[in-house]
């Protein structure tokens, strides 16, 4: 099969679910299909590197992570990220097992149905930390109370999305 002719399907076949990484990664919704093109144009000039067509889903996230790592750089010249340090917590967790991505949607709904659940005070202190990016200490004069506190309750609050998630995808896999 001809060199443009195999791209092409690959491109075909791993669009979608490049996409949904990206945007998974922090990437705001605007600059989602702009990386994941780049992607694309990466992983053309860099062909030869893709041992087999069947790993080609794990490499393309990989070329996805290091252009974010990228726009995480050059953060300061113009805003894709949306978060800095969600997108970095995101940047440090290991890639997958598998290529399931319905598995990785599905951690994602799950996490937006465990959100859903928080009472309404948690949520807004979740928004608040990672939406706004608002500091500790600044999250405390808020609310009237120490930035020691608010750290304990977004563990708190962590801690229970980890359960909730683990239970709603326990769930769903059996």
């Amino acid at each position: 099969m001809h060199r443009q002719q195999e791209f092409a399907q690959i491109v075909l076949a791993h669009q979608a679910q490049l996409r949904m990484f990206v945007r998974m990664l922090g990437v705001a919704p605007h600059a989602v299909d702009d990386l994941a093109q780049d992607v694309f144009v990466v992983a053309y000039q860099r062909w030869d590197t893709l041992d087999t067509a069947e790993n080609a889903a794990k490499w393309l996230r990989g070329i996805a992570r290091n252009l974010v790592r990228n726009e995480l750089r050059k953060q300061s010249r113009r805003q894709r990220i949306l978060n800095t340090a969600l997108t970095e917590s995101l940047m440090q967790v290991e890639d997958p097992r598998s290529d399931d991505w319905q598995e990785e949607a599905g951690w994602l709904d799950a996490l937006r149905a465990c959100l859903a659940k928080l009472p309404p005070q948690s949520r807004e202190l979740v928004a608040a930390r990672y939406e706004r990016d608002a500091a500790s200490g600044e999250l405390a004069e808020e609310l009237g109370t120490t930035a020691d506190a608010v750290r304990q309750s977004l563990l708190r609050i962590r801690r229970q999305l980890k359960t909730c998630i683990e239970g709603q995808l326990g769930e769903t896999r059996e």
